[in-house]
């Protein structure tokens, strides 16, 4: 019985339309204790591929139908990452060249000694093992980063934000609540978030006397005020992380009715994400309390949106939001507000 489980054995596929050389490397990689797949065709590779989690391909370049480096063009599609070793009786260095630049792992030429393919096997397994590794790392350096910039932003915009306290945490909870139920996930999931927390940071380049007024704004002062989405918009497009959630920055005052600023768009010209935050923010608008009013409830927010539903928000995303439960509403309420607490002691 061998010592090596089949968990931790390598998966080869071997393509190749010669069946002598086929399985005369089939002989030799089972011997060193590989899991072997072969494929006389690089249509039935690719089929095995899908089905298979291979580690590894060896390849003949010259076949019937697609050939070597039609095969590597797909795999490179279909698996980026997965090493690919081409192999040609017909080789010069043009094609070796060749078939580096394509994305080939490494190259060989007929004829070649079979007992020296597992030796570059491990050789190029063990290269994608470090590149994966260093991959994973700089990975997560990257999303350091990244956390850093947004922790940077949103302590920028607090120090600017004339809103109740909590309120980016809040809309963008609450936005996300919607977005889940919606189905939305991955990276679009991610781009919301990031667009609802960051909404207001183009209020950094608002001057004092017109963000901090204590009385109504002016005309002039209003043009002035209606920019800062447009000013948001071109911080987060300097920043890779944020270009995704700079649409929701931009547009989170568009109205449905095309009655809002800047640009005035209607309906489905506004991005789904910024649809789903106008809704949250005025639910936080409602519920919060301020110097001159205390918070209303939940059912008021509903009530009073309900009323704007194909006016102010998109009426499919105001039948989403009156379809979540009240209690869950206030769970993600109660949960931001313990989690600042837990923060400030």
């Amino acid at each position: 019985m061998s010592s090596i489980s089949e968990s931790q054995q390598r998966r080869v596929l071997i393509v190749d339309d010669d069946d002598l050389a086929r399985e005369t490397m089939r002989f030799v990689l089972e011997d060193a204790k590989y899991i072997v797949f072969a494929a006389s065709n690089a249509a039935e590779g690719l089929t095995l591929i899908d089905s298979q989690p291979i580690d590894i391909v060896l390849s003949d370049i010259f076949m019937p139908g697609m050939n070597g480096f039609e095969l590597l063009a797909n795999i490179n599609r279909k698996r980026p990452g997965l090493p690919v070793i081409l192999i040609t009786g017909f080789g010069n260095i043009e094609m070796a060249r060749r078939a580096l630049k394509e994305g080939a792992a490494d190259f060989i030429t007929k004829p070649y000694n079979v007992q020296e393919i597992p030796i570059m096997i491990e050789r190029n397994l063990t290269r994608r093992t470090l590149e994966t590794k260093r991959e994973d790392l700089l990975h997560e350096e990257l999303q350091k980063t990244y956390r850093a910039t947004m922790e940077a932003l949103l302590a920028a915009l607090n120090t600017r934000d004339t809103e109740t306290e909590g309120h980016s945490e809040r809309v963008a909870a609450y936005t996300m609540l919607m977005a889940r139920q919606m189905g939305i996930e991955g990276d679009e999931l991610t781009a919301i978030e990031r667009g609802a927390l960051l909404h207001d940071i183009g209020k950094i380049g608002v001057p004092d006397n017109i963000l901090y007024k204590p009385g109504p704004l002016d005309d002039a002062e209003w043009v002035i005020m209606k920019q800062h989405p447009v000013v948001g918009y071109r911080m987060c497009m300097k920043v890779d992380m944020l270009r995704p959630a700079a649409p929701i920055v931009l547009h989170h005052h568009e109205r449905w009715d095309g009655a809002g600023y800047p640009y005035g768009l209607s309906g489905d010209e506004i991005p789904l994400g910024a649809r789903i935050f106008s809704i949250s923010d005025t639910v936080d608008a409602i519920t919060s309390d301020r110097p001159y009013r205390q918070g209303r409830s939940i059912e008021e927010a509903q009530a009073e949106i309900e009323k704007c539903a194909g006016a102010q928000f998109d009426p499919e995303v105001v039948k989403l939001f009156l379809s979540i439960p009240v209690e869950q509403w206030e769970q993600v309420r109660s949960a931001i507000m313990d989690g600042r607490e837990k923060r400030a002691a």
